[in-house]
């Protein structure tokens, strides 16, 4: 299988459904300001405090209000509104306004029909009205309904989405979480799950939210307020370190190459000033790093080499510019609390299915373990990937209690390969 590095740089993703490409190859504008992201991987729980309020604190005084985008949501208000009373059990007693920018109607607001609200984001008056704006959120659903109102026909910005920008710019917090975290990055992944993304060639064409579920892999153009990488949510629960490996094998500029998968009820606290980002809430911050990868130039029988993957937990952050992880904890290399032979293959049987507790209890906290290999495939047609997981000397890890005494590990700089293998499964005879 031949392996090529990542040369070519891509203008611009282009798709029908979301954005019509021109001739000129508009982009997705990446902002630049004083401000911050918060970025929930989804599922947050209404007691999760330390997210509610750095969205809160992380408002400007000087704008006082918040602003909600419904647009993702099948229910649109139903789910702001949710949001709002979350707002408010956290303590924030400022103005929260609804933004009439939506696809779908929502049957619970017999008055409204909020399908109406599709040209939302070109409506001037709702952009004026954001100028004393200090918080904006995103709420889930499906992302392509979000950059389907704010993207206008040519992949520009809408006066509403100009505004967002502005408001950011001048130091307002910008949330989401799950759609309103994928919308994050100027590449966006908008469907697939990552065994179809790495067994078949990816598509151009939306087949609606259960494409998400279980589909090939499918990049558009996201809104670009995170300025490096590319994000994705519900990381643990769905398993998509497959998908957004193959996602960073699409993209080519270095800034793309790095790939930020947030867990549910986590977000990360994105200082643009500072070019960092912080790990709040029960989950991890996986970051898949391909900026020294190679990648297997065929459609199908995807291959990945020498990526590099660290996981990152509450309290750390992570610094993109210099390339900087900073851990709680005691390391583990040369204080290994385990030391036995960590078993390989795949399924449900076999201990610490999430990455977190896999890289570290099997393998950095474990003497006798340097390469972890887990498999994934389809019975039916007998496709599948290898995941090999390899510690060097560049790897660390780090080990504290979290809550109580959950084991809390943080992980750096472990390696990572995805060979294509073939399986076949019998009965025993």
């Amino acid at each position: 299988m031949k392996f090529t590095g990542v040369a070519a740089m891509l203008v611009g993703l282009c798709l029908p459904l979301i954005a019509a490409c021109s001739d000129s190859g508009a982009q997705a504008k990446v902002s630049a300001g004083t401000g911050s992201l918060l970025i929930v991987g989804g599922a947050l729980r209404s007691d999760n405090a330390a997210v509610y309020r750095a969205f809160i604190e992380g408002m400007p005084k000087q704008f006082p209000d918040v602003a909600i985008v419904p647009a993702a949501s099948g229910r649109p208000n139903h789910y702001a509104q949710q949001f709002l009373a979350d707002l408010r059990s956290h303590g924030f007693d400022g103005d929260v306004r609804i933004l009439p920018i939506a696809v779908k109607d929502d049957k619970s607001t017999e008055a409204i029909d909020e399908s109406e609200w599709l040209n939302g984001g070109r409506d001037e008056a709702v952009a004026r009205g954001l100028h004393d704006v200090g918080g904006i959120w995103f709420v889930g659903g499906d992302q392509t309904r979000i950059t389907r109102t704010l993207l206008d026909e040519r992949g520009g910005d809408t006066p509403v989405l100009a505004a967002i920008r502005e408001q950011l710019a001048k130091g307002a917090i910008v949330g989401g979480t799950s759609a309103g975290a994928a919308i994050m990055s100027s590449t966006m992944i908008a469907a697939g799950d990552s065994l179809s993304a790495l067994t078949l060639p990816g598509v151009d064409i939306y087949q609606g939210m259960e494409s998400q579920e279980s589909g090939q892999l499918l990049m558009s153009r996201g809104l670009g307020f995170l300025p490096v990488g590319v994000v994705d949510q519900h990381f643990d629960r769905k398993a998509r370190l497959g998908r957004l490996v193959r996602a960073l094998g699409n993209v080519a500029g270095a800034g793309e190459q790095l790939g930020f998968g947030v867990d549910e009820d986590t977000a990360i606290l994105v200082d643009l000033d500072a070019a960092s980002m912080k790990v709040l809430g029960a989950g991890t911050l996986v970051v898949a790093d391909a900026r020294g990868a190679s990648f297997a130039d065929a459609q199908e029988d995807f291959a990945a080499r020498d990526l590099r993957v660290s996981v990152l937990s509450h309290g750390d952050r992570y610094h993109w510019r210099e390339r900087r992880v900073e851990a709680s904890g005691g390391e583990t290399q040369g204080n290994e609390a385990f030391g036995y032979r960590a078993a390989q293959g795949a399924g449900i049987a076999l201990a610490n299915p999430r990455l977190d507790q896999l890289l570290g209890f099997s393998l950095l906290d474990n003497s006798e373990t340097r390469e972890l290999r887990r498999y994934a495939f389809d019975d039916q047609t007998g496709k599948g990937v290898l995941f090999r997981f390899r510690q060097d000397d560049q790897s660390r890890g780090f080990w504290s209690y979290g809550s109580g005494t959950k084991d809390q590990y943080s992980v750096i700089d472990v390696a990572l390969d995805i060979e294509p293998v073939s399986v076949a499964v019998s009965a025993a005879q």
